[in-house]
């Protein structure tokens, strides 16, 4: 090969020899060192270094932040907390606070519940017994019936202990009532508060949704409560005038016809068939306005709340006013009497439950030629 044409070949050689060498470890440099620096600002990052000389070195934080704004301003993650976020979640604690009680009374009221069942069931048949050996005819005072006739007592003696708690854990329902009033209003009210987050709102719609389904539950405790207080108060007024008449039997050895004839057959729920005592007084109405007046013309009459609203009114302003409750019947119509006494009995339940004392209420009756139903009326007295 010629001089010229081994010159010509080394120079071209050299030319991409030259480029080859020239650019790669620039290339290679200069990645390298920007991978180095993306790495040490990492690292830093991690051990939480002084972030003003972060944010000194690295201008690309900025960038960072904006990025952040993407994410939902609503995940449960944000660091934001505003003063109705607060206000939630004291909300939330409350409302648990009052579902823990209402699920206590709930336990009690079924403790108390069995507990009546069983007085109840023992009494009886310790009274059956009795009766069944008063019938036969025994000796004056025996010591036997005697003993029956001591558990039989000393058992609806504790039937009257479990109605006292019982009109207890009602009263108890009455303040857990105001109670959940007084948190629906405070959530109507923290709706309206400015400075609230969107799901501030959402979370404050679940606390309406939740103790709305918990007032239900209430109610229907409240009821139970108020069903069984009746059932309780009708069975000891008559067994409390029943034992008395049993121990001057067990004393003569024998029971009169009449007394035979009624107590032949003693059922096992009799605290639910018991009859309303139809004998109360004539109420004198003359010049005395009514506080309030039920009408009782369909099946299903809500006079609850309408009560409650009547009685604490009267109450703010005279806390140890009495109540007569009248029951009005149409003029000579003896079904209607008995039926406007049984309403009258209910209303009185209704006032025991909501914690007013039996002392201070008073039943009598009167009727009314203009009516065609069944009314009952609150008086002061």
């Amino acid at each position: 090969m010629s001089i010229s044409k081994r010159l010509s070949l080394a120079a071209t050689l050299l030319i991409f020899t030259g480029c080859s060498l020239s650019s790669d470890p620039y290339s290679d440099d200069y990645f390298a060192d920007d991978f180095a620096m993306e790495t040490l600002q990492s690292e830093t990052t991690d051990l939480k270094p002084a972030e003003e000389n972060i944010e000194e070195k690295t201008p690309e934080q900025p960038r960072k932040k904006t990025n952040n704004k993407a994410k939902s301003s609503y995940s449960s993650k944000t660091q934001i907390v505003s003063e109705v976020s607060k206000k939630v979640a004291a909300l939330d604690t409350k409302l648990q606070q009052i579902q823990e009680n209402i699920s206590k009374n709930s336990e009690l009221f079924q403790e108390l519940e069995k507990s009546s069942a069983d007085n109840a069931r023992h009494y009886y048949e310790y009274v059956a017994q009795i009766y069944a050996r008063l019938q036969k005819g025994t000796t004056p005072g025996n010591p036997e019936l005697t003993e029956m006739w001591k558990q039989a007592s000393a058992l609806l003696t504790g039937s009257d202990k479990d109605m006292t708690e019982t009109a207890k854990l009602s009263s108890e329902t009455i303040r857990l009532k105001n109670e959940l009033d007084s948190f629906l209003n405070t959530i109507t009210e923290t709706f309206s508060i400015p400075g609230a987050m969107e799901i501030d709102h959402e979370n404050l719609k679940t606390l309406e949704d939740r103790a709305n389904q918990t007032v239900v539950l209430l109610n229907r405790l409240s009821s139970e409560i108020s069903a069984q207080i009746a059932r309780q108060q009708q069975y000891f007024s008559a067994e409390s005038q029943n034992i008395n008449m049993l121990s001057n039997d067990i004393q003569k050895g024998s029971m009169t016809p009449s007394r035979l004839q009624t107590s032949i057959a003693i059922p096992a729920n009799r605290s639910s068939l018991l009859p309303v005592a139809t004998y109360l007084p004539e109420a004198n109405l003359s010049g005395r306005r009514p506080l309030m007046v039920i009408r009782f013309n369909k099946k299903n009459v809500a006079y609850e709340q309408s009560l409650y609203k009547a009685v604490k009114a009267a109450l703010d302003k005279r806390p140890r006013t009495s109540f007569e409750i009248v029951a009005v019947s149409p003029k000579n119509t003896k079904s209607g009497e008995i039926e406007a006494i049984k309403n009258a009995e209910a209303i009185r339940t209704s006032l025991i439950s909501m914690g007013l004392p039996e002392n201070r209420i008073y039943l009598s009756k009167s009727d009314n030629a203009s009516i065609q139903t069944t009314e009952v009326h609150l008086y002061l007295k």
